[in-house]
């Protein structure tokens, strides 16, 4: 390295370019990077969704989700299928193992869907899967204050919508909701028997009557002319006067009575919901949102789409409310990690400064910041990830630690200087000096990264771009530390006679006499062992103990409150609209919220499903200050309490991130009645628990339904088979669309008069030619479930409800030990998940990560030191680590997830550092000196460099770890991981400066000994007289 360093300085205008062009790259990336939120991660579950208009669920259930979960049962790599079956819809989940590849995954699925056979009447199965770039980057609401929805929906579709379109980023713009002119055709029963006609004669009639089709050619003379048949149907006036039928013959011989469509029904056109019913602040409105191209920037986007709204001359009825911009909370975010960098570097600057004393020598090693980082930006920008909240929280994160090599190299140029030497000179020994333990180091601690790429599951699709960022940043620290470094001491730094005495002697004055006892005798070395051993002890039982929450994440909380309502099964959307006014009332007079919006009956209910029921509604609110949300959500989930009852309704905190703060007790079985059962017990032992809230189950209470029982030989005498009698029933019942009246005119729809819709009214439906359903069928009235779910075939229940507070892991415990004191019927198996699953899972790869991290950095030790023992008192530094980690969480009251495992995996990396900054010393003095006289002017002259980084880093990482910023977005992973970062440096700092000395004191002397036995005894030597006895 010393031929590196030397050439380095020869060379040293074509160093100073070189940095030159990387910053100059650097700077260019910063505006080539997307900005988001998350890293572009996709999911492994594939949503299949797949509709059967007028079936219920136990018929969706036999003929849609059990044979599609069949057909999809034994894909490769796929954990659980998971079904659930709803009025006229079937949805089938499938869960992927967390590493498979999602591409791979749906092709799978669309090749099974391509051989399976559904039932007539059934729509395409639609699969799709999960990724954040799918979420709608924005979405505007629509209202109408004069109430013309219609007006609106045409604005939306012929003027926003086509200005919005070919916004820079965007991949679609979607509208949804709003009204159209519809035909609704309401066929009256009476009047049908009254001239023996069926409703699927009717149909048949209408479907006949709209043709636009081609019909061939005509020769004209010369010229050849297509000839097309053209529907003479095209308004509603036409359909009026369409014959359906003939009546019974008046008298013999003469011509039938032609019945028109008139004489059996009422044609109506008028304005119909598109997608259901939504309300933004007590307006019917609409949604127009925007969806961003995977490869778009964010904030480019929003800043495009805002401009172009404000251009749009809007009806004054209009009410346009921006909902959601992703690009707001991103560039909060951004803001919030970038201002804490910034700060963070200036204190670590202001630091070295006040240890050196020199600005020269201050100004020298910050040059290491902006180059790393603009270096980490560019290599982030060619390694084709995106600026978001992960790879900037590595960056600032990895501040005080980029920082660190540079003030090695520096301190001891500066200290070759004060010895006399050139500046020149002075950068050649210092640099070289300390190269072995500064590439070690570093190597060290990009070494902890490597296992987050390796361990796999959602840990590797979240944190590689933190960890490839962090690892980019440190390989150009040392770069810059080895290269750079060298060349501006060379030329900025002068010879001084000394250093500050006052500045030097406090920290020998504090340090040498704790050293000196340390290594007086065993004694002193075995208290010292004893007391890092005791808190170390003291540190592991806090973790196993209930004072460390635990918990996946510590979400950020958000200005959004989401929830839904439930009521009675069978209620009407129009029925659920107007029950849900009085919810819109109280949470628009509440003075924090900002806007409200309630959804009823729309098909894109809960994002990736596609079906809807008519007696649930979803909540949106925005608030107007997020830090706000939880007092909010109180009072709104106490006012739906009131007006919808207990377990019916909630309103939560909108939060991001994975994960789930969800406790799920999943009941699962055959029998119907045991599950139902089941249900109850459960649902009632949860709402006891106060850790709890918002308890339900996803078993919804059983509606009442009208069943037709078709007798075979009965239908087969009047020429009917049961599928055709069911067929005609469904179509007679279920409104039907029959397509846009002149192709392009109005939504024609089919229906019968709801007020037919009696055991005695369809008993007397024609079904054929002079036969009525009571002659095939007897029709009963029963009860049925609103909704089945399964997994893996079996009939699936899952009790669940919201983990308060931060500490997961205990509530979910306790909440399972209580479910499972529950005596359940027999045949129904129980089992948890929630958020204890992702815990488990995600701990067990972080400590696997861990685990492959250590055994990398004792590799890389054995292969510098070129010993086994050496490492191993390096690796002591460790678990003095985690004293300090968990002190600190426990001070912060803030919770071991993730963030903070990643954080322990980042202190192993730094606190090794220091380490191998105070070993790497004391093997060179030990050529000259004892052990302990080594150990001694090791700790005398390591001393500085090792306090200065450590107060560098832990200065540099508090802004982030006090969490300065203000929106919170970026907290989501850096400030637990600061903290753990904080607290662990600053307690092996300390024990590394006596703990290391005395370990090694131990262990190097014994080994020494041991080998010195071994040769003494191949010569033939008594030990005891080479004085080793």
């Amino acid at each position: 390295m010393r031929r590196v360093v030397s050439w380095c300085l020869e060379n040293r205008a074509v160093v100073l370019l070189f940095g030159f062009v990387l910053m100059g790259a650097g700077v260019l990336s910063i505006f080539r990077l997307n900005q988001e939120l998350f890293p572009p991660v996709d999911f492994p579950t594939v949503y299949i969704v797949t509709s059967d208009p007028g079936a219920n669920p136990a018929v969706v259930d036999r003929d849609l989700t059990v044979p599609l979960s069949n057909a999809l049962n034994g894909l490769p790599h796929a954990q659980h299928v998971f079904g659930s079956s709803s009025q006229s819809f079937s949805e089938v989940q499938i869960q992927f193992a967390v590493d498979s590849n999602a591409k791979d995954d749906l092709d799978a699925v669309n090749q099974r869907l391509a051989q399976l056979q559904l039932p007539e009447g059934a729509s395409k199965p639609l699969a799709q899967t999960f990724s954040f770039s799918a979420i709608p980057s924005m979405t505007y609401a629509l209202a109408a204050a004069d109430g013309n929805l219609s007006r609106v929906t045409r604005e939306a579709k012929t003027i926003i919508a086509p200005a919005l379109a070919g916004a820079t980023g965007a991949a679609e713009i979607k509208v949804i909701g709003g009204e159209q002119n519809a035909i609704t055709i309401t066929l009256d029963a009476s009047r049908l028997a009254a001239h023996q006609l069926a409703p699927f004669q009717v149909s048949q009639a209408l479907t006949g009557a709209q043709v636009d089709l081609p019909a061939g050619q005509s020769l004209d003379g010369n010229k050849v002319v297509p000839v097309e048949v053209v529907s003479a149907v095209k308004t509603a006036a036409d359909l009026r006067v369409l014959p359906v039928g003939a009546g019974p013959l008046a008298k013999p011989g003469e011509p039938p009575t032609i019945v028109t469509l008139g004489d059996v029904a009422s044609v109506v056109e008028a304005p119909a919901p598109v997608n259901g019913i939504t309300r933004t602040d007590g307006l019917p409105s609409l949604s127009i949102q925007v969806v961003r191209d995977p490869s778009g920037n964010a904030i480019s986007l929003s800043n495009d789409i805002r401009s172009r709204m404000a251009k749009l001359q809007l009806d004054s009825n209009d009410r346009l409310s921006l909902i959601e911009d992703s690009a707001t909370g991103i560039r909060a975010s951004l803001n919030d990690l970038l201002l804490e960098g910034l700060i963070g570097a200036l204190l670590a600057i202001l630091v070295i400064f006040l240890f050196l004393r020199s600005v020269r020598a201050t100004l020298v090693t910050a040059v290491s910041l902006p180059t790393s980082v603009l270096v980490a930006l560019l290599g982030t920008n060619l390694g084709g990830f995106s600026l978001n909240i992960l790879t900037l929280a590595g960056l600032t994160i990895a501040v005080g630690r980029i920082i660190d090599d540079a003030i090695v190299v520096l301190e001891n140029s500066y200290r070759h200087l004060q010895m006399g030497e050139s500046p020149k000179l002075a950068a050649l020994n210092g640099a070289a000096e300390v190269s072995k333990a500064v590439v070690s180091s570093t190597l060290t601690t990009v070494a902890v990264f490597l296992p987050i790429a390796v361990v796999g599951g959602i840990i590797s699709k979240f944190f590689v771009p933190f960890s490839v960022t962090v690892t980019i940043s440190l390989l150009a620290s040392l770069l810059v530390a080895l290269t750079l470094i060298p060349v501006l001491v060379s030329f900025f730094l002068q010879r001084r006679a000394s250093l500050p005495a006052e500045h030097r002697d406090w920290l020998h004055r504090a340090y040498q006499p704790v050293l000196g006892w340390a290594l007086a005798n065993r004694l002193t070395k075995v208290a010292v062992l004893a007391i890092a051993g005791v808190l170390f002890a003291g540190a592991i039982g806090a973790v196993a103990s209930p004072l460390v929450a635990k918990n996946f994440f510590d979400f950020s909380s958000s200005e959004q409150l989401v929830g839904g309502v439930t009521l009675p099964p069978g209620t009407s959307a129009a029925e659920t609209s107007a029950q849900l006014k009085a919810f819109e009332t109280a949470a628009m007079a509440d003075r924090d919220v900002k806007t409200v919006q309630v959804t009823i009956a729309s098909s894109d209910y809960g994002g990736y499903t596609g079906g809807f029921v008519t007696n649930q509604g979803r909540l949106l609110v925005v608030v107007k200050d997020k830090l706000r949300s939880p007092a909010v959500a109180a009072r709104l989930q106490q006012r739906l309490n009131e007006l919808y009852g207990v377990g019916n309704a909630r309103i939560v905190v909108n939060t991001f991130g994975p994960g789930s703060n969800r406790f799920e007790a999943r009941a699962s079985g055959q029998d119907d009645q045991a599950l139902r059962q089941a249900s109850d017990l459960l649902l009632a032992k949860l709402q006891q628990d106060s850790e709890l809230s918002n308890v339900q189950s996803d078993l919804a209470p059983a509606k009442p339904q009208m069943s037709v029982t078709v007798d075979p030989a009965k239908a087969a005498a009047h020429g009917l088979s049961p599928r055709a009698i069911a067929q005609i029933v469904a179509g007679a019942l279920s409104p039907m669309p029959l397509g846009n009246l002149g192709g392009s005119g109005p939504a024609v729809t089919l229906r019968l008069d709801p007020s037919a819709v009696t055991a005695q009214k369809i008993a007397d439906l024609a079904v054929g030619p002079g036969t009525l359903l009571r002659d095939v069928a007897t029709i009963s009235n029963e009860v049925a479930p609103d909704s089945i779910s399964r997994r893996d075939g079996i009939r699936l229940v899952t009790v669940g409800g919201t983990i308060n507070g931060s500490d997961t892991t205990g509530p979910s415990t306790r909440a399972s030990a209580l479910v499972q004191s529950v005596s359940l019927p027999a045949g129904v198996k129980l089992d948890t998940g929630g958020t204890s699953e992702d815990i488990n899972q995600s701990f067990q790869s972080m400590f696997e990560a861990i685990g492959i991290a250590i055994a990398l950095v004792f590799i890389i030790l054995v292969i510098f030191f070129r010993s086994v023992v050496t490492p191993f008192v390096i690796l002591v530094s460790m678990p003095l680590a985690l004293i300090g980690a968990i002190a600190a969480l426990l001070i912060t009251h803030r919770s071991l997830g993730l963030p903070a495992l990643l954080g322990v995996l980042m202190v192993f990396g730094i606190v090794v550092s220091n380490a191998i900054l105070l070993v790497d010393f004391t093997e060179r003095a030990r050529e000259t000196k004892s052990t302990k006289d080594a150990l001694l002017i090791a700790g005398s002259t390591r001393l500085r460099p090792i306090v200065m980084t450590a107060v560098a880093t832990v200065v540099a990482l508090l802004p982030v770890a006090i969490g300065v910023s203000t929106s919170g977005g970026g907290g989501l992973i850096s400030q637990s991981l600061a903290v753990v970062v904080e607290g662990g440096l600053i307690t092996s700092t300390v024990f590394t400066l006596v703990v290391i000395p005395v370990v090694y004191s131990l262990l190097v002397r014994r080994s020494g000994r041991l080998r010195a036995m071994a040769v003494h005894a191949e010569l033939g030597a008594d030990p005891r007289v080479a004085g080793l006895g």
